[in-house]
């Protein structure tokens, strides 16, 4: 089960470094970032819809189900409200250029933002694997979508502050190195004998977050006006997580 978290995690990882790759070879306009961004939302909420709420709903009741999802929707949006956007990719639209010239006074601010994202991430992958075998990995499916356009906006943002392309990798490696950190903290936290009501209130505080991801996500593309674009993009990203539960099921 370890290693096969681990690789999980690594893809992961290679993901969003593919991601921040793209930027120094591929000219992103915003309908495209825009159409990115949207799929990776979509599949998101599709995780959290299609496959998180539905196998906890035999783990614990509804009630704790909306309280734990509600505590892990309120947590990001207070970190992002009163800290840092906890998700650079969620957070496009709101980057502005003033945001980006100074993004060497708010790094430190940006990375443990993003970092406790990764590491929720990577305990979510863990909390899917270890509860049932296919649901991990329609959220490793999920996870895996929206580590790319993350690694996009970050390497973006840092590349719009003058960062040199290698500091920029290793920004970005480092950050999302803390998914693999997430996913082994969850597989030894898991394996010591937790009770499956515990496992099911961390999987529905995991789905509370990913739907504020979502959600913030999709109404900050739509503000430019490419609502069409966006919607189908969204569409697209929770049908494919969709499919790919049917498929590994």
């Amino acid at each position: 089960m370890l290693p096969e978290i681990l690789l999980k995690s690594l893809l992961i990882v290679l993901s969003a470094l593919i991601g921040a790759l793209s930027v120094f070879f591929v000219k992103l306009n915003h309908h495209k970032l825009c159409a990115i961004i949207s799929v990776s939302a979509g599949a998101l909420l599709g995780a959290a819809v299609f496959v998180i709420i539905p196998e906890v709903s035999s783990l614990i009741s509804i009630y704790q189900i909306i309280i734990s999802a509600g505590t892990g929707y309120l947590l990001f949006w207070g970190i992002s409200k009163y800290y840092f956007h906890v998700c650079p990719a969620c957070s496009a639209s709101h980057f502005d250029e003033q945001t980006t010239k100074k993004f060497s006074e708010i790094v430190l601010t940006l990375i443990t933002a993003l970092s406790f994202h990764s590491f929720m991430d990577g305990l979510a992958l863990t909390s899917g694997n270890i509860h049932s075998h296919s649901d991990g990995n329609s959220i490793f499916a999920a996870i895996l979508t929206h580590k790319f356009p993350e690694g996009l906006a970050l390497a973006a943002l840092m590349l719009g502050a003058n960062y040199s392309r290698k500091k920029i990798l290793l920004y970005v490696v480092l950050i999302q190195s803390t998914t693999i950190f997430g996913a082994v903290t969850g597989y030894f936290l898991l394996q010591s004998g937790v009770s499956s009501v515990f496992l099911g209130l961390i999987m529905a505080h995991v789905a509370g977050g990913f739907v504020y991801l979502a959600l913030h996500a999709i109404l900050g593309e739509m503000l430019k006006n490419h609502k069409l674009l966006v919607l189908s993009s969204f569409g697209g990203g929770m049908l494919l997580i969709y499919l790919v539960h049917l498929l590994v099921h």
